[in-house]
């Protein structure tokens, strides 16, 4: 059977078609990431394979960064949360509190006090009918809900079942209830967790229209699948409902790709694209999770995935002068030889540039260029649609914009524009000197040349010697990003390494003494007292640029690299190779009266069922949990008669046999 894979980036869009019964790639393809309709960027990817493998296809999986770029630009649809078991009188005393997770936006909450039982000596319900009466006013202005209560393992969610009932009778809106996507203690982690979830129903669910359309228009009536945060797959229907489990579902797939790709046991898989770098680590063919769940911008998530360190280093980003000197900085721009390569008039403004003999700053041969058509568009500036009114027909120079707006280049307003992703710059970037090295051969040479020559004069080197220090201050971010990882995952109490400014100074330490024992042996010494940071497990690359660097920077750290076949589309091989599985937990308390065991409560189906014995309180939570994890399998496509993994674990005080108990934990694991 044949599979097709996508994957959606920031600036390239890829796709491949996979033979499972061979292993094997058949054909890949790139295209550019349309980002004011991505199903334009994945049709173009997708009619790069062959029409005639395309239509035996069985199934289409697809890696995205939609709900990655929400989360980490607080965007999505409008979503309002329903806190049931709250204290409306503490709210504001918890306002700093909910801010420190990421809801800075105190409006999307609306309270109903209760008390659940197993959880309060005086338990009672929320005002069901005063919701039900209330619930368009509550609700009029919003997108989504979400709902989230206290303690719901203590009635087994039955405030939110209860609640979910009310409201998708008397409203037409998608509903999250908290305890459908999360087992997560922390209660405000779950509060995220809904929220966001809430917050991208919409978004994927418009995303999935659109892939079913390119579908559709190309005769293609296949399942369509998507990559979760930890590396397995859920079909679109589940995605529709859960999409807060894709935010990471990029560097997964570079993960699971990369993984299948290099044939190793272990590694530390590190993919470079456009716009960042994402590292990982896969120990026996497992990608290592993240602890405590996923953090991704301002939000702490209950979200279960795999462990990424993501830097802002791409083969985009923007080389910066600062008093002379040369750094790279986190933001991505447009390499101005593809910038060339798209527009007529960039490369005749640059070569006219080149032949004036006086010196100039970045502002004459750096560009904006329009992203978004904001023409009449409520809440901008007169100014700032000037400003966009003037890159309609064609980028211009900085500059040369500035003359247009009559103003200092320092006082264009872009800073909302560029924020808000309506314009973009364009510069020089790693891809500009690898096109003059000749490791990369598209776009336009003479662009970057020309850029090159202005910028070796601010440095005071020569063009010749210009890539080579762009591409050093690639490796140095790169082996600096890498060692961070290798340093805290080696020694995790050492808790001075999670702080750049204890461990920077240290890994800049340790690059010049790899640097110097490889490229000046004859000055080698070892500096007394200096860590050795090598890598026993070898670098497996994965993204477009990654061949070029590294090579150098596994060299730096005593160990390999391995670069495979089709490296460059590991992200899109990796959503349609990953697995399915599925995963549910089950937690029976211990229930004491002083220092008595009274028995062992559980919760199943919105119910609080108590047993005396241990034994029954397990064989019945064995019951709830088979019955669960089935229904979770179907799910998430798992089809037939699944394999299911079941662990039971105790938790207790002193001894980890008679010791006091604690909870009782149920965990079952289904696979295909």
């Amino acid at each position: 059977m044949l599979g097709i894979g996508i994957d959606t980036g920031g600036t390239c869009t890829d796709a491949v078609i996979y033979d499972f019964e061979t292993g094997k790639v058949l054909h890949s393809g790139k295209a550019n990431t349309t980002k004011s309709n991505l199903e334009i960027g994945i049709a173009n990817a997708l009619d790069t394979l062959p029409r005639d493998l395309v239509q035996q296809a069985g199934n289409i999986a697809l890696s995205t960064t939609l709900a990655t770029n929400a989360c980490l630009e607080n965007k999505g649809a409008r979503a309002k949360l329903l806190l049931i078991g709250f204290q409306e009188e503490m709210m504001d005393y918890l306002k700093e509190t909910f801010a420190n997770y990421g809801m800075k936006d105190m409006t999307r909450f609306l309270v109903l006090e209760a008390r659940p039982e197993g959880a309060f000596s005086h338990p009672f319900d929320p005002d069901w009918e005063d919701l039900r009466k209330k619930a368009h006013s509550y609700f009029e202005d919003c997108d989504s809900i979400g709902i989230v209560q206290t303690y719901p393992r203590s009635n087994g969610g039955r405030f939110e079942i209860t609640a979910l009932k009310i409201l998708q009778e008397e409203l037409d809106l998608p509903i999250t209830i908290s305890y459908n996507i999360s087992h997560e203690t922390d209660v405000l982690k779950s509060c995220v967790g809904t929220l966001l979830n809430s917050m991208l129903i919409p978004l994927i669910s418009e995303f999935i229209a659109a892939i079913r359309h390119v579908c559709q228009s190309r005769g293609l009536n296949i399942p369509v699948s998507i990559i979760l945060s930890n590396g397995t797959m859920m079909p679109e229907s589940t995605a529709k409902q859960f999409p807060v489990e894709t935010i990471l579902c990029g560097p997964a797939a570079s993960v699971v790709g990369g993984g299948a790709l290099a044939g190793e046991d272990s590694g530390l898989v590190i993919d470079m694209g456009g716009t960042t770098t994402d590292i990982a680590i896969v120990r026996d063919h497992v990608p290592a999770p993240a602890e405590g769940g996923i953090k991704i911008g301002q939000w702490k998530t209950m979200v279960q995935g795999i462990y990424v360190e993501t830097i802002g280093l791409g083969g985009d980003s923007a080389v910066v002068i600062d008093d002379g000197d040369l750094y790279l900085d986190n933001v991505r721009v447009i390499p101005l030889s593809l910038l060339a390569a798209q527009y007529e008039n960039v490369l005749p403004l640059l070569i006219s540039l080149a032949k004036q003999k006086e010196y100039c700053s970045r502002s004459e041969f750096e560009f904006y260029v329009l992203q978004k058509d904001i023409s009449g568009k409520i809440g901008y500036t007169e100014e700032e649609q000037q400003l966009c009114a003037l890159l309609k027909e064609m980028p211009l120079p900085i500059a040369e914009l500035a003359r247009r707006m009559h103003c200092y280049t320092h006082f264009l307003p872009t800073h909302r524009l560029e924020t808000d992703g309506v314009i973009l710059r364009s510069g020089l970037t790693p891809t500009d000197m690898m096109i003059l090295k000749g490791d990369f051969t598209l776009y336009d040479s003479t662009a970057a040349r020309i850029a090159a020559k202005y910028v070796s004069q601010m440095v005071k080197c020569s063009i010749q010697e210009l890539p080579d220090k762009v591409y050093e201050l690639v490796h140095r971010k790169m082996y600096n990003a890498l060692g961070r990882v290798i340093l805290t995952q080696k020694y995790p109490k050492i808790k001075e390494f999670s702080d750049p400014s204890y461990l920077t100074p240290i890994l800049n330490a340790c690059y010049e003494q790899a640097r110097q024992k490889i490229d000046e042996p004859e000055k080698y010494e070892a500096a007394e007292g200096l860590l050795d940071l090598t890598s026993r497990l070898p670098l497996i690359g994965v993204g477009a640029p990654i061949h070029v660097f590294l090579p150098r920077v596994a060299e730096l750290l005593g160990t390999r690299a391995i670069i495979p076949e089709h490296a460059e589309v590991a992200n899109a091989l990796g959503a349609v190779v990953s697995r399915r599985v599925a995963h549910t937990k089950l937690t029976i308390n211990a229930v004491y009266e002083g220092e008595s065991l009274k028995g062992f409560a559980l919760p199943d189906q919105g119910q609080r069922h108590f047993f005396e014995e241990y034994d029954d309180a397990v064989a019945y939570g064995k019951e709830a949990i088979l019955r669960t994890i089935h229904e979770k399998a179907k799910l998430f496509g798992i089809e037939g008669t699944p394999n299911i993994e079941l662990t039971v674990k105790d938790s207790r005080i002193g001894h980890t046999k008679t010791g006091m108990i604690l909870d009782i934990h149920l965990t079952a694991t289904a696979t295909e």
